[in-house]
C-alpha cells in the first residue's frame, strides 16, 4: 500500500510538472507559409514579420488578388500566438488562436478547412536554394540522359517507395499538385521506354501519347485558370488552349536519336513555341500559385537551357525529367521548399501585363502555325 501511495505521488507530481512545463521557444522575425486553397482558389502565400514591439506585418498573395500588406497586433499566450486587427482588415486568416508554437522553428496553422505549417524565412538561404534548383535540375537532366540506371531508379522505383512511405504524410492537399506529380512521373517513364526499347518508340500511337502528356498537362492548368474566373486568368487560359492546339507540329518525328545517350528528340518543335509555352506556364503559376513563382521559374529554365544550348530537340524529354524531379522533391520536403520561396511583386497591372504577354506570344505562334499548315495544303 505504501508503494502504491508513493507511485501515485510520483504520477501526480509528473502531471503537475507537465502542466507547468516552460513554453516552447519562439523566434521573432520573418516567417512564411503556403496554404492550399479550396477548389477555384489556387493557393495562399503568407509572410509574417514579427517585431519586438508586439506588432506583426502580414503579407498575403492569393490567386486573382493584389498583394495585401497589413500591420496587426500579436500577443503570446502559452504556446498560442494571438493575432488581432481592425474590423476593416483585408487579411483575417490569422485572427484569434489559429497559430500554435510547435517548436522554435515551427508554427502550426489551423483555420477551418485551411491548415499548414509556418516556418522561419532566411533570405540568404532562400537565394542559395533558388539558384541551386536550376543547377541541380540541369545536372539531374544530364544524369538521366547519360545513365539508364538513373532514370530507372528515379522514375520507376523511387516514386513507389515515396508514395507508400513518405508523401501521404506531408500535408500536400491541393488536387492539381497530386495530378501533376503522377502525370509527369508517368511521362518520364513513358519517355524512358521510348528511348531504350527497340520497337516501342517506332509506333505513331506511342509518339502521339508522348505529345498528349504535355497537352493534358497544359489543359489541366487551363481548367485551373478558368476556375479562378479573373480576367488575367481567362486570358492566360486562352493562351494555354492556343499552346495546346499548336503543340502537335511534327509530332510523328518524336523518337530516340542515334546518339550514345539515345535521347528522345522532337526535331521540329519550334523555339518560339517553347518560349510561348514557358511564358504561359510561369504566368499560370504567378496567377494561381503566387508563392511558387520563384521556384517554378528555375524549373522552367532547367529544361529550356539544356534544350537550347546543350542538346537541341530534347525539350520535351528535359521538361518531363526536370518537372518530375522537382515535384518528387517538393512532395518529399514541402514545408522546407515553401519556406525557401521568394516574394515576387504582384498587383493588378503586373498580372494583366503578364497575361497579355502570354496571349500575344501564343497568338503570334498560332499565326505562324496556321501559315505553315496552309502552305503545306
Amino acid at each position: 500500500m505504501k508503494q502504491l501511495s508513493v507511485f501515485l505521488l510520483i504520477v501526480l507530481a509528473f502531471l503537475a510538472g507537465a502542466n507547468n512545463m516552460p513554453a516552447q521557444e519562439f523566434q521573432q522575425g520573418k516567417w512564411q507559409t503556403i496554404i492550399d486553397g479550396q477548389s477555384g482558389e489556387g493557393a495562399f502565400f503568407y509572410r509574417l514579420h514579427f517585431t519586438t514591439d508586439s506588432l506583426v506585418e502580414i503579407t498575403r498573395q492569393k490567386g486573382g488578388l493584389n498583394t495585401a500588406v497589413e500591420q496587426k497586433h500579436w500577443v503570446r499566450k502559452g504556446n498560442k500566438i494571438i493575432i488581432s486587427s481592425a474590423d476593416s482588415a483585408a487579411i483575417t486568416a490569422f485572427e484569434g488562436s489559429t497559430l500554435s508554437i510547435t517548436d522554435q522553428n515551427t508554427l502550426t496553422y489551423k483555420n477551418g478547412p485551411y491548415n499548414g505549417t509556418v516556418k522561419p524565412y532566411r533570405h540568404g538561404m532562400a537565394i542559395f536554394h533558388w539558384v541551386m534548383i536550376l543547377v541541380v535540375l540541369i545536372a539531374l537532366n544530364e544524369l538521366f540522359r547519360k545513365r539508364k540506371w538513373a532514370s530507372v531508379f528515379f522514375f520507376f522505383l523511387l516514386p513507389m517507395v515515396l508514395t507508400i512511405f513518405v508523401w501521404p504524410d506531408q500535408g500536400v492537399t491541393y488536387w492539381f499538385k497530386w495530378v501533376k506529380v503522377y502525370s509527369v512521373v508517368f511521362a518520364a517513364v513513358w519517355f524512358t521506354f521510348i528511348r531504350y526499347s527497340k520497337q516501342f518508340g517506332k509506333h505513331n500511337w506511342v509518339k502521339l501519347v508522348a505529345a498528349l502528356f504535355l497537352a493534358v498537362n497544359i489543359m489541366e492548368a487551363v481548367s485551373q485558370d478558368f476556375s479562378m474566373g479573373y480576367l488575367p486568368n481567362i486570358l492566360n487560359g486562352i493562351a494555354g488552349i492556343l499552346s495546346t492546339i499548336t503543340l502537335f507540329y511534327g509530332w510523328k518525328q518524336i523518337g530516340p536519336d542515334n546518339s550514345k545517350e539515345k535521347d528522345m528528340v522532337w526535331p521540329l518543335m519550334p523555339v518560339l513555341w517553347i518560349v510561348a509555352y514557358d511564358v504561359w506556364n510561369i504566368v499560370y503559376v504567378y496567377l494561381n500559385f503566387p508563392g511558387s513563382t520563384s521556384a517554378q521559374l528555375m524549373v522552367l529554365l532547367s529544361c529550356t537551357i539544356p534544350a537550347l544550348f546543350i542538346k537541341k530537340g530534347t525539350w520535351l524529354q528535359a521538361r518531363a525529367f526536370t518537372l518530375a524531379a522537382w515535384f518528387m522533391y517538393y512532395f518529399t520536403f514541402p514545408r522546407f521548399t515553401e519556406q525557401m520561396e521568394l516574394l515576387v511583386p504582384r498587383n493588378t497591372t503586373l498580372m494583366l501585363a503578364a497575361a497579355l504577354l502570354s496571349i500575344v506570344l501564343n497568338v503570334a505562334y498560332f499565326a505562324i502555325f496556321v501559315k505553315r499548315l496552309t502552305a503545306k495544303s
